[in-house]
């Protein structure tokens, strides 16, 4: 008796002070032998909601040909109503008629005597399968210690579950089911601390929060799941993947080859390229950057450091780069304040409206009047000076993509045929794409792109409406139309202001946004707004 009892107290001890699941089976197997002598045991537990039940741990004579049991609903039904400990060879006989013949043949040969059910709030953990070869009656004190074994080992498995399960929630992304930004610096300080030599990339989405301004969350979270299931796809078993950022992944890989790494790059970049939706306004591009431990990373913070410095230097270089980490690469500046982006690519700037001067001085001399009117009814509306900025150069980009437009059809006199007209919408997109490489003004495209959108939906390229439509957008609109019809173009004369006004107002809640309108025409009535 004292011999069992202190089985059962070391059984407990283990069980309380872990919430390993492998040791709870292996503190409960052990304890069953000792206390029921029994020539075999085989512990089945399930592991997912399909009533499929796998072998867990098996000791002595049991012989097991599937890893795996399947058993009918109406078997499950049975003993969850059942009491939990069967003895087949009495109170047990009917559950053996819901076995298939095969079954009852295998509890047959390996001398199985009795089924222990684990159950855990009327919800069936798991089976224990007991052999004695010579049929024997456990005695009640044996039976007492066995409910006592398999009641506490169900409750203490049920807490590691829900401890693993919160565990790995709380590494886990919700979203794309990649390790989370938390586990990635587990996983890079535990390389690091045992000297493993690695690769670290890093995968960025270029011009992410603009997707996100264009497509909505929806969308742009369904770019983070291709991405993600990309990204599973292409790494080895050996490689883990964890979500590092909104738009920033990362992909830790054993070894220090840098051609593989740059050639999973290569295979990520293509597989979510090809995947990317036909209706995008510009291609999706990735910059990859790479670090390698302990080759030139030495500790886990530069490491991961590296690895985001190359990202940095790649998209210096332009979008759409694989930049490898290595001593000596050159640093840069950036600063963040959008008149000084605009300084530096100031010259570029007037570059591109000067190659549309020369190829058609209308659209050259409409940008810069839409980028006048579009500033003055910023500065009305009381927008501060970084925004202010946008609409400036928002107004002079907004038509660059018409570089791309065929003379013929830029220079018509007559109406455009739908084809032509056809044509000329996509001066939208070729301007977008333009400007994604003008290092640092990413900032105007939702402006851009926006800017023949219609209050009613009834625009293009994407048909939003209302205050779908970004709001530099709507004022690059109202600006741009009121160049339009009081400019002089081939196919026509200009427009007098009064008509214009007429339109704007007309086209309030249809064509523009009619708070957007009225201020506009505040302005033109309070002589801010004139021209020349």
């Amino acid at each position: 008796m004292r011999e069992r009892e202190e089985v059962f107290d070391h059984f407990i001890t283990a069980v309380i002070n872990t919430l390993n699941a492998d040791e709870i089976y292996d503190a409960a197997i052990e304890a069953l032998q000792d206390i029921l002598q029994p020539d075999g045991l085989l512990l089945m537990m399930n592991q997912n909601t399909h009533h499929v039940f796998s072998v867990i741990r098996k000791c002595g004579s049991i012989a097991c040909t599937k890893s795996y049991s399947v058993p009918s609903d109406s078997m499950l039904q049975e003993l969850k109503d059942s009491q939990n400990l069967i003895m087949l060879n009495d109170t047990g006989k009917h559950i053996l008629d819901l076995m298939t013949p095969r079954q009852r043949s295998w509890l047959n040969a390996e001398h199985i005597t009795a089924i222990y059910t684990l159950k855990y709030n009327q919800v069936i953990i798991g089976f224990l399968y007991i052999a004695a070869h010579d049929g024997q009656d456990f005695a009640p004190e044996e039976l007492r210690y066995l409910e006592k074994i398999c009641y506490y080992s169900s409750y203490a498995l049920r807490n590691a579950n829900l401890y693993q399960n919160a565990y790995r929630a709380s590494i886990t992304d919700d979203l794309t089911s990649l390790y989370n930004r938390k586990h990635a610096f587990e996983c890079i300080d535990h390389v690091c601390q045992h000297q493993k030599p690695s690769t670290l990339i890093v995968l960025d989405i270029d011009d992410f929060k603009l997707y996100n301004e264009l497509y909505g969350a929806q969308e742009s979270d369904n770019l983070i799941h291709r991405f993600a299931q990309v990204i599973l796809q292409e790494i080895s078993s050996k490689d883990i993947g964890f979500r590092f950022g909104a738009d920033e992944f990362l992909i830790l890989k054993a070894g220090t080859d840098i051609d593989e790494a740059c050639s999973c790059c290569k295979r990520i970049v293509d597989a979510i390229t090809d995947a990317t939706p036909a209706n995008t306004v510009w291609d999706i591009t990735i910059t990859c950057g790479i670090s390698v431990f302990p080759d030139i990373s030495t500790d886990a913070a530069s490491f991961l450091h590296n690895a985001e410095q190359a990202i940095y230097y790649g998209k210096q270089a332009g979008k759409g780069n694989i930049e490898v980490y290595r001593p000596g690469i050159d640093e840069r500046s950036h600063d963040p304040d959008i008149r000084a982006a605009y300084e530096r690519v100031a010259p570029t700037i007037y570059a591109l409206t000067a190659a549309i001067d020369a190829k058609d001085s209308y659209t050259f001399i409409h940008s810069m009047n839409v980028s006048k009117y579009a500033v003055i009814l910023a500065e009305a509306l009381g927008m501060n000076s970084n925004d202010i900025e946008i609409i400036r150069d928002a107004g002079l980009l907004h038509d660059i993509g018409k570089i791309s437009i065929p003379e013929r059809i830029l220079q018509k006199t007559s109406k455009l045929t739908d084809e032509e007209y056809a044509i000329m919408k996509t001066h939208v997109e070729n301007s977008t794409k333009m400007i994604r490489y003008l290092p640092d003004m990413d900032y105007v495209i939702p402006a851009v792109v926006g800017h023949h959108e219609r209050y009613d939906g009834t625009g293009y390229p994407r048909g939003l409406a209302g205050q779908n439509i970004p709001y530099m957008a709507r004022i690059l609109t109202i600006a741009d139309c009121f160049d339009a019809m009081t400019a002089k173009r081939p196919y026509k004369q200009a427009l007098s202001v009064e008509y214009a006004v007429n339109e704007l107002e007309k086209n309030s809640g249809t064509q523009f946004d009619p708070v957007l309108v009225k201020k506009f025409v505040e302005l033109i009535h309070e002589g801010k707004i004139s021209i020349a």
